[in-house]
Formats: C-alpha cells, sequence, structure tokens
C-alpha cells in the first residue's frame, strides 16, 4: 500500500450490501425479494441521475424511499409495514464481511481513508455507527455539500477539497462501474471492485484495476 495515498471508497455496493435489507426480508417477501431488491437499486440510481440532468437536487434517502414506493408497485407489493421494515433496514445497512479485515489494514498501515457516496449525511453516519467503522474510516463525505449526484465532477472534487491534495493520490474503489468510469474521468486512480461479474461500460474514463472483492486487492497489494 501507497502511505502517499488516500483510499477514497463508494459507500453502497462497495462497503455495504445494497442487497441486506430485502435478504433480511425473504420470509415477508418470498421468492420476491430479489427482484424487488434489484428494482429498487436500479430505480435509485436512475433517479439520481435523472435528478441531476433536471439540476433538482434532493436527499438520496428520499429518492431511496421513492425507488423503493416504485419497486413495491411493479411487483404489487402492498404492505406499508413492508415499506417501513425495508427502510428501517436499509438506514442500518449492513457491510460485506470483508470490510472490517481490509479497513482495519488499511488503518495499521496509516493510511487515510475516505467514504465518498451519494448517500446523505444521516444515512452514511447510522451505516458506518451500524458497522462500527467509525475509528476506521477517516472522512464521510457526503453529495450533501454540492448537492450533485455522482457522476458529476464536482462530487469527485469534493474530495481533493478535503484533502488538500492532487488528484492523481487518490486511489477510488467502487462496485459502480458507472461510478469508476466518473473517477476515472475526473483524474483519479480507480479500482473496480466487480463483485457480480459485469462487463464495462462504454463510458469516458477507464478502469485501472479490476478485482472481485476488496479483499483481493488489498491482499494483492
Amino acid at each position: 500500500m501507497d502511505k502517499e495515498k488516500i483510499y477514497v471508497f463508494d459507500a453502497y455496493g462497495t462497503l455495504f450490501d445494497v442487497d441486506h435489507a430485502c435478504k433480511e426480508m425473504e420470509i415477508q417477501l418470498g421468492n420476491k425479494w430479489n427482484n424487488l431488491s434489484s428494482i429498487w437499486r436500479q430505480k435509485q440510481l436512475e433517479y439520481s441521475w435523472l435528478h441531476n440532468s433536471m439540476n433538482s437536487y434532493v436527499s438520496f434517502w428520499n429518492i431511496t424511499e421513492d425507488s423503493l414506493e416504485y419497486s413495491m408497485n411493479s411487483l404489487s407489493i402492498n404492505s406499508v409495514q413492508i415499506k417501513k421494515e425495508l427502510l428501517d433496514l436499509y438506514y442500518k445497512i449492513g457491510a460485506f464481511e470483508e470490510v472490517e479485515e481490509v479497513l482495519k489494514k488499511i488503518k495499521q498501515n496509516k493510511i487515510k481513508t475516505a467514504i465518498l457516496s451519494n448517500g446523505s449525511y444521516d444515512m452514511l453516519n447510522s451505516a458506518v455507527k451500524n458497522s462500527k467503522f467509525d475509528e476506521l474510516i477517516s472522512v464521510v463525505i457526503s453529495v450533501d455539500e454540492c448537492k450533485k449526484f455522482k457522476p458529476h465532477k464536482d462530487v469527485y472534487k469534493m474530495v481533493i477539497d478535503k484533502f488538500n491534495i492532487n488528484k492523481k493520490n487518490c486511489i477510488f474503489l467502487s462496485s459502480n462501474c458507472w461510478d469508476i468510469h466518473g473517477a476515472s474521468n475526473f483524474g483519479f486512480e480507480t479500482v473496480w471492485v466487480n463483485r457480480k461479474n459485469n462487463i464495462d461500460e462504454f463510458l469516458p474514463g477507464k478502469v485501472d484495476n479490476q478485482v472481485q472483492s476488496l479483499k483481493e486487492y488489498f491482499i494483492k497489494e
């Protein structure tokens, strides 16, 4: 690991499991849980991009609620209680099993870390606290500050402003390929944590490194 660099992590899908809430509700949702989780996540992203295009910023929590409402309607799941429980679970979203070990290793090497996320500060602080990462992450940065969603360049610029460093000293890690391209296009070195074996996107920027897990990348280093 390069001690001159800062490791910047995306949150949802990279550190935290976006399927966590629906998995926990598998008994109530039955065989619809996987479809619900997929549609919810896709709509969550689509709504963030559309709000960017419309220059109409709202909290990512509002987007999370709206995208869940759409997803439940699309699968004819009509339950106020299920919606409430899913949102409660998402607010306290669980981390991938490997994350704690990886973050501890980085901290032992005295390297700075950051979360850079579309998530609102209240969502991110809840997730970090729930997984007991408070002492393992140097800084949490939310788009709440710039009022734009990824992959807008202003989002990635916040890291430079916070740490007062050259963008070439930032290593950005995300499970979202479009996010990787956005960060690369801005000037960050990138690591695509391709957990689901997806194919690369045809977008500006590039994937500098590709792994299937965070552990694979940091062990390889």
